[in-house]
């Protein structure tokens, strides 16, 4: 079926492929996106440590792509997250996959450590080719989507901006909700700007609850990035409010039409959360190690 594996030679022309066959629930997988620009973006900027022409295949049918394979590696700790196995033609999917597989494994520089593979629960080709690696699952998470149309809430009066007032309460409830997470308090605070707002509800010198969002209007995209309340201050809505008034932020850009953001599957608490907020059920993926 394929005439030559290889990098590959046109990161747009890969990026379209990508967008086509992710698209489609049978073929999709988590880590990559569904918007061509999207993921053009994530290729030439912001993919893994290793250059792209050793860290992605792709399988071409004369001038055609019919596969491709990459390895988001993260080279501190030799570990990967699996863009893939992507094949176009079904019938042709083990073979292809394990081709691209192995010519992948022995063009990137080192031996990984981890592989990590995030595929929706209807990929069943990619989940079969996973579990013949010897990959395990290790969860399952819930793809949330809010638009903005659904949003029938004005942001809470109530709800401000975050003030130095509340720096020692804020750097306190981050850290007892967040201990090991990739932003610490002060990297917060570092960030806001017009665009990434940390909000808060307040009790006299004291934080009742924040959530801390980013929004990025030329691409398109908005993210929650933490949301906490105060044990003293939960079961009073205190979390549903500070998510409609972070919603009303992103879509107070036009650019922006909606947000996807993923939550463990067993998570109930935080599901009811984002589904009284106005979150919707997109997709169900299932983590695998290997």
């Amino acid at each position: 079926m394929t005439s030559c594996i290889g990098p590959p030679k046109n990161i747009m022309e890969l990026a379209a492929f990508l967008e086509n066959i992710n698209k489609d629930e049978v073929s999709h997988i988590g880590y990559c996106g569904e918007n061509k620009k999207e993921i053009y973006e994530t290729l030439s900027n912001d993919y893994s440590d290793v250059d792209l022409e050793k860290s992605f295949v792709v399988a071409y049918d004369k001038d055609n792509i019919v596969g491709a394979l990459g390895f988001d590696i993260d080279e501190e700790s030799n570990t990967a997250e699996v863009w893939g196995p992507f094949v176009q033609n079904g019938e042709y999917y083990s073979q292809t996959a394990d081709v691209l597989w192995q010519v992948l494994e022995d063009t990137i520089p080192f031996k990984l450590n981890e592989y990590m593979f995030f595929v929706n629960e209807k990929n069943i080709l990619a989940k079969q080719f996973i579990e013949h690696k010897n990959g395990r699952e290790n969860g399952r998470h819930l793809i949330l989507r809010s638009a903005r149309n659904s949003l029938t809430v004005e942001e809470d009066i109530l709800i401000k901006n975050y003030n130095p007032t509340f720096h020692k309460s804020f750097s306190a409830l981050h850290h007892l909700t967040f201990p090991n997470t990739y932003y610490n308090s002060e990297q917060i605070l570092s960030r806001i700007s017009d665009d990434n707002r940390l909000l808060i509800i307040q009790h006299n010198n004291k934080i009742k609850g924040y959530v801390y969002v980013e929004a990025n209007p030329l691409h398109g995209e908005g993210t929650i990035e933490y949301i906490a309340v105060s044990p003293d201050f939960r079961g009073q809505g205190v979390a549903t409010k500070l998510m409609r008034a972070a919603l009303h932020h992103i879509f107070s850009y036009e650019a922006i039409e909606e947000i996807t953001l993923s939550v463990g599957a067993n998570n109930k608490a935080a599901i009811a959360l984002y589904m009284a907020s106005g979150f919707q059920l997109n997709r169900t993926l299932v983590a695998y190690k290997r």
